[in-house]
Parts: structure tokens; sequence; C-alpha cells
């Protein structure tokens, strides 16, 4: 009797052995950095214009040191490039990764021969959008700084320092001024009950993270920041910017107006905007005019950028004439942003400088009163 079908059992026993991962996830499951995802189409978009094909391409990026943890899922997608597996398709692996938005530009650009290009419009869509957070963050930073710093220093005198100096206060039988015993009130007031305020942010925390998971809950409050002073509008262009970057990027890689809106209005954070989107898809689909509807939505959509795009329809470049307007409305964002906090950096820092010192003030003015009596 031939042992052969013995031997392939071993050999198909063993293989499975290797395949089993021991500890570890799934590269499907890897969610890749902003930055490194702006460096990997970057490259692959530069070696691919400079004569790589793209499995090569993907190759010398398995063995770029800063993406050894991305080293398992680039492999992977170069394999199945390898194999005759289109591009787009070997990314819908990844999900987490590759939003559906990405791989439908990227599908375009495999159907009309423009990869490069096209890899190249989603880095700097992706690019434009990293820079934008992170000025915001900057700007945000020392507001944030400000407040935690002046918060904690005022609460430590509250819990800490001013009972101290009450304690002496007592002993001597200083006469208290009015803030002094409004500030000793609300440090036992902090010291008995504080656990109650912790307890109530924390409630009121969670509260607002359960109605942004349901979706009436999530369009009322969207809708609600929309209509907010000061932030209102802030709010409405950030998101009015996410939405024409894709729309621009989109119409770029192929996509009529009509396509790239009801793709387009998935890359919007703000669920009312998005349902305005929504709206307008569904009116140009029945053969309405793309400024016509951004005129019915005009508390949306600045003057500047409904004109814009009229001059676009006219000319037949509105693919070109959304560059402009996502231009233009990056420079609002950043304009607005300095502006706001230009204006509020100042009269936090007053405002906290005006509490500590008054706190300051009120420790130490029964202590020139004991002084005085002293004397």
């Amino acid at each position: 009797m031939s042992n052969f079908p013995a031997n392939q059992g071993d050999a198909g026993f063993l293989k499975k052995l290797q395949n089993i991962k021991i500890g570890g996830g799934s590269a499907k499951g890897m969610k890749v950095k902003k930055r490194d995802m702006i460096f990997i189409l970057r490259n692959i978009s530069i070696l691919i214009e400079n004569g790589l094909s793209l499995p090569k391409s993907l190759e010398t990026l398995v063995t770029e040191k800063s993406l050894k943890k991305y080293a398992p899922m680039l492999k992977d997608i170069k394999d199945r490039v390898e194999n005759g597996e289109a591009f787009s398709d070997s990314l819908t692996n990844y999900p987490d990764s590759f939003d559906e938005i990405m791989v439908s530009q990227i599908r375009i650009g495999e159907r009309s021969g423009t990869i490069p290009a096209t890899l190249g419009r989603v880095m700097h869509q992706l690019e434009h959008s990293d820079n934008l957070k992170g000025h915001i963050l900057k700007k945000l930073s020392y507001p944030c700084i400000l407040v935690t710093a002046g918060s904690g220093a005022m609460t430590f005198m509250l819990l800490y320092v001013i009972p101290t100096f009450q304690g002496i206060y007592e002993e001597s039988g200083a006469k208290l001024p009015g803030i002094t015993r409004l500030l000793i009130l609300l440090g036992e007031l902090g010291a008995m009950y504080g656990w109650m305020l912790l307890l109530g942010m924390v409630a009121f925390v969670s509260s607002i993270v359960g109605i942004r998971r349901q979706t009436a809950g999530r369009l009322w409050m969207d809708t609600w920041l929309l209509k907010a002073p000061l932030l209102g509008q802030f709010f409405k262009n950030i998101s009015v910017l996410q939405f024409m970057e894709v729309l621009g990027n989109l119409m770029d890689a192929g996509f009529t107006v009509v396509e790239a809106l009801e793709s387009s209005s998935k890359a919007v954070g703000n669920r009312a905007i998005r349902r305005s989107i929504g709206e307008m898809h569904t009116a140009l689909t029945r053969g309405e005019r793309f400024s016509d509807e951004l005129g019915r939505h005009a508390d949306l959509f600045p003057p500047v950028v409904r004109q814009l795009v009229v001059v676009g329809e006219k000319t037949g470049t509105l693919s070109k004439t959304t560059v402009h307007i996502r231009a233009h409305l990056r420079r609002e964002v950043e304009t607005y942003t300095n502006v706001m906090l230009g204006a509020i950096e100042p009269i936090m820092t007053a405002g906290l400088a005006t509490c500590i010192g008054g706190m300051v003030l009120a420790i130490y003015l029964p202590m020139f009163d004991m002084i005085g009596a002293m004397k």
C-alpha cells in the first residue's frame, strides 16, 4: 500500500499549523494613521510616475522601516495585485484603513489609467485635512492649558490653602471680610459635595455620548451646533469644506456632479449638512441645477461658494472651480479660527488672573487686619 495520501495529509496538517497566528490581531482590522496614509500614497504615486510598476512600488513600501507595522497589510495587497486582482479591489479587504470614497476614486483612476494623479489627489485631500486639523489643535492648545492650569490652581486653593488660613484666623479671632467667608464656604461645599459635581460631569458627558449614538439625537445636536453663537459659523465652514474637498476630488477623478454628491455626503461629519446634501442629490437626480440647489440651501453655503458654482456651470469648468472654492473655505476657516481664539485668549487670561488674584486677596485681607490690631 502506498503511503502518499498519508504524507499529503501530514503536509496539509503542517500547513494549517503554520497559518495559525499566536498573539496580535489581524491586519484587516488595522487602522492606518493619517500621516502614514499620506506617506504611503505619496510614495506609491511618485514611484509609479518614475516608471516602477504598482507591485514593485508596494514591495518598496513593505521594506520601509517607518511602515514596519503596516508591512503585513502592504505585502498582502502586493500579493493580490501580482495575482491579477485590481488594486482597488485589494484595498476593500482593509475597510478600516481605506474607506469607500477613497476606493471609489482609485477605481476610477484605474479605469482611466491615471492612478498616479488619482493617488496624488487623494493624498493632497488628506494632507489638507490633516494640516487644517493641526492648525486648529495648535490654536486650541494654549486656551486648554490655560483653563486646566487655572482651574487646578483655584481648586487647590479652595480645598487646601484656604482651610489652612481659616484655622489660623479662627485662633487669632480675626474679623473675616465677606469675600473670605464666601471662599471658605465654597471650599467646605467642595470638600463635602465635590464628588457629586464630578459625578454630574461624568453623567453629562455620558448623556452627550448617548445622544450622539442615536440618529435622531445626533441630527438634533448637529443642527443646534450650526446655530450656536460664535461657533455655529465655524462648524458650518468646516462641514462645507469637508464636502467640497471630496466633491472636487471625485469630479476630478471622473464622477459626474450627481454621482459625486451621493458619495461626498458620506464624508461630512455634521448630520444636518449631510441631510441637506442628500436633498440636493435627490433634486439633481430630477434634473435641477446644482447652483439653484445651493441657493435653496443658502443658510448653509456662503454666497461666494454659490457664485463660483454658477460661474463654473456657465463655463463648463465646475471641477476646476471647486479648487478655488476649497482654497477660499480653507482660508475662511483658518481666519475665523485665528480671530475667534485671538479674542478668547486675552479674555480667558484676564478672567483667570482676576479670579486667582481675588482669591489671594481674600486670603491676605484678614492678615492685614491682624497686623493692624497688633500695632
